[in-house]
């Protein structure tokens, strides 16, 4: 982590946190200001302010790191990396790992289960978590499919994937979160009590429920993702 975090450095991310070294247990990073917001519970997360800012982040960021994926592919990685090498995926771009001020992205953390894969690949998570294409949702302003499914379409279009690919994102989602399921399942398996613990929460079970949902909703989520205005 603290290679590509330095590697963004370099490159003028000044969004993301800056490697400050390591100790015995931990990586240290620069700390970033800012708000950190649950998007059920916060008006500015939810905003487009917000959605349209993180999604043009994360293509900032996939295209600044697509010229080292292949060759970094050999490091030392939490996830494994995926083919295509298209990317260093970010691996959790969720609204949980955004700062914002003023209403906007202006800083990115948790880069732990950063990997090489490819924007596809990245991008599918990011829209589960930002739509967000679950039926667990409760707040009223992110609950409707409909609005789910535009806002997906908003960050991919900010994003700027072609129509023709955005299929492709949402049959993403569900691979996605199979292979999430299935490496928590074998994690613990192997005594880790990190995924123990997040097994017992029921987070497997959730997201077998949002699979499922997606594959319910998936003609209507790629027809409303792959609409232009």
């Amino acid at each position: 982590m603290q290679a590509l975090l330095a590697h963004l450095q370099a490159h003028g991310f000044d969004t993301a946190p800056r490697p400050a070294g390591l100790d015995a247990d931990w990586e240290r990073v620069t700390f970033l200001p800012g708000k950190i917001a649950d998007i059920e519970r916060d008006a500015e997360m939810q905003s487009a302010p917000a959605l349209l800012s993180a999604a043009g982040w994360l293509r900032r960021y996939h295209d600044c790191t697509a010229p080292i994926a292949a060759n970094w592919a050999k490091r030392t990685w939490q996830l494994p990396p995926r083919e295509p090498l298209d990317v260093i995926c970010h691996g959790d771009f969720a609204p949980y790992n955004i700062v914002l001020r003023d209403g906007k992205l202006a800083g990115v953390i948790d880069f732990e289960t950063a990997h090489p894969g490819s924007r596809i690949w990245d991008l599918a998570y990011a829209i589960y978590r930002w739509a967000p294409l679950s039926s667990a949702i409760v707040a009223h302003e992110l609950s409707r499919i409909e609005r789910q499914i535009e806002r997906a379409r908003v960050f991919l279009e900010e994003y700027g994937l072609n129509s023709e690919l955005r299929a492709t994102a949402v049959d993403g989602i569900i691979t996605r979160l199979e292979a999430l399921v299935s490496f928590m399942e074998t994690e613990a398996s192997k005594g880790s009590a990190k995924y123990q613990r997040n097994i017992e929460e029921g987070h497997d079970r959730l997201y077998r429920q949002d699979i499922a949902y997606i594959q319910r909703h998936r003609e209507q989520i790629v027809a409303g993702v792959s609409s232009l205005t």
